[in-house]
């Protein structure tokens, strides 16, 4: 049984659009405690923390070590694996998928047939922010997210005014886009209740998932995975005990990145340790860390030159993925005719069924 070790940076509770922290990241590594912490103490030696944080070696005397840090990742067998979220270009994935997917899928249309989905996301963030103001995506997403952090009758009437007065000022093709989600909008109660929508904001369980994910084709032996006990993503444990459960039948559904992911993970087993006593988890708290940095998107000029040396000392290496904006576009729009249930239903139908 191989074990995985993991650790979170940048989150932000349901705030999604927090300013300061833009980026949120899952760090894991198959180590050994002994490796992690001969690791962590050469590459920081003067270190007298009681556990080693990337908070603290970011703004301390110790920030010097973390090229060394990248250095001696880079020498690992089992090369480490970071998967992160762009905040921002989640919330509109989001939108896209829970206003836009459903009235497509009812038109007749595979919204999820060979990656449309997230094809369609990077196509409408091109969109609006190529030929947008650039105040029109951060509009769309707070207004957006505001909803989806309370829906309700009230606020779901306040999204469907402001997204149709949006779309009512723009011109082509802009104002496509938005008609689109004020459409989901209006329909939003033929679609969805509000009980089951007060989850879509998760991300932990999200990037655990491609965590496990990418470790499954990495090794063919049944994983356990140690978690940081100060972690968060357990609050969707109802939904994780049904994605990790070991009578799981054989599925394969798409993440947001356009990924696979295969069922069952045959992850045997989750557990939290305190990160005090796993120098495994503090390796993986330093290199989630060492990623929100380097993919925040306002760096000092001084702050990106510093990240480079770290790339370049070794970063680089580490195998990464994730959620964010990409120039990868739909082959044709719209999707294909759709064909029976969709992927995601199908999955649906899979995960929750008992024998």
């Amino acid at each position: 049984m191989k074990t995985i070790y993991c650790d979170e940076s940048g989150f932000t509770g349901y705030n999604l659009l927090d300013p300061a922290q833009p980026i949120f990241a899952v760090a894991s590594a198959c180590v050994e405690e002994a490796e992690a912490q001969k690791i962590l103490k050469q590459s920081f030696p003067a270190y007298q923390g009681v556990e080693f944080k990337f908070a603290n070696l970011w703004r301390g005397g110790n920030r010097a070590g973390l090229t060394r840090f990248a250095a001696e990742i880079k020498k690992l067998e089992q090369c480490p694996f970071v998967y992160f979220i762009e905040k921002r270009f989640a919330v509109l994935t989001k939108a896209i998928d829970l206003l836009v997917e459903p009235t497509i899928t009812e038109a007749g249309y595979d919204f999820y047939d060979a990656g449309f989905n997230w094809k369609y996301c990077n196509y409408v963030y091109f969109g609006l922010t190529e030929f947008g103001e650039p105040e029109l995506l951060d509009a769309i997403v707070a207004h957006y997210l505001a909803f989806s952090r309370n829906p309700g009758k009230e606020s779901l009437g306040t999204l469907q005014y402001l997204l149709t007065l949006m779309a009512n000022s723009l011109e082509e093709p802009l104002d496509i886009f938005v008609e689109q989600m004020a459409t989901g909008a209006e329909l939003f109660e033929k679609f969805h209740s509000f009980d089951e929508y007060k989850k879509t904001n998760d991300l932990q369980a999200t990037c655990m998932l491609a965590v496990v994910g990418h470790w499954r084709q990495r090794f063919n032996d049944d994983l356990a995975m140690i978690h940081d006990a100060s972690s968060n993503f357990l609050r969707s444990k109802d939904i994780w005990d049904v994605v990790t459960r070991k009578d799981a039948p054989e599925v394969k559904f798409q993440m947001g990145d356009g990924t696979v992911v295969e069922l069952p993970l045959r992850l045997a087993s989750t557990k939290a340790a305190d990160s005090k006593d796993s120098y495994a988890v503090q390796l993986c708290d330093v290199l989630a860390g060492l990623v929100t940095k380097l993919y925040h998107p306002r760096l000092s000029d001084e702050d990106e030159t510093f990240l480079r040396s770290v790339s370049e000392a070794g970063l680089d290496s580490v195998s990464f993925n994730g959620v964010r904006p990409t120039d990868v576009f739909p082959d044709e729009i719209p999707p294909k005719k759709l064909d029976g249930p969709d992927l995601v239903d199908r999955m649906r139908a899979a995960m929750f069924a008992r024998e």
